[in-house]
């Protein structure tokens, strides 16, 4: 039997996708993910001192992240983009898009290496 080796290879592939600032929108995101089948994690965010202190007990408000898989942000995003109480985060300076950059560069430097 083989073992996979873990030590190169990189499998957090998480991302922070949006704030979310209510209990009923949060319930209506996961909703649709759930229908979806798209795995999330969301962190709760402590609240201050002062937000304690001043929040009423029915109140609806939260403050919490929805991380989810890279390769998931552009069904999701579509999915729930007309929910009004929902911040999205924005992933444009991700890793894996650096990555490629790099790649491209290193695969142009050693081309024009090829042509001397």
């Amino acid at each position: 039997m083989s073992s996979i080796l873990h030590e190169s290879q990189n499998f957090d592939n998480e991302v922070v996708f949006c704030n979310i600032l209510s209990q009923r929108d949060k319930k209506e995101l996961e909703r649709i993910f759930l229908k979806n089948r798209i795995s999330y994690y969301i962190d709760w965010q402590k609240q201050s001192l002062w937000q304690r202190l001043f929040s009423r007990k029915g109140n609806d408000r939260i403050n919490c992240f929805v991380k989810i898989n890279r390769s998931e942000v552009e069904k999701a995003y579509g999915l729930v983009k007309n929910i009004q109480g929902i911040k999205f985060k924005d992933i444009t300076g991700d890793t894996e898009r650096r990555a490629v950059t790099k790649r491209a560069l290193m695969d142009e430097a050693e081309d024009l290496d090829d042509d001397e």
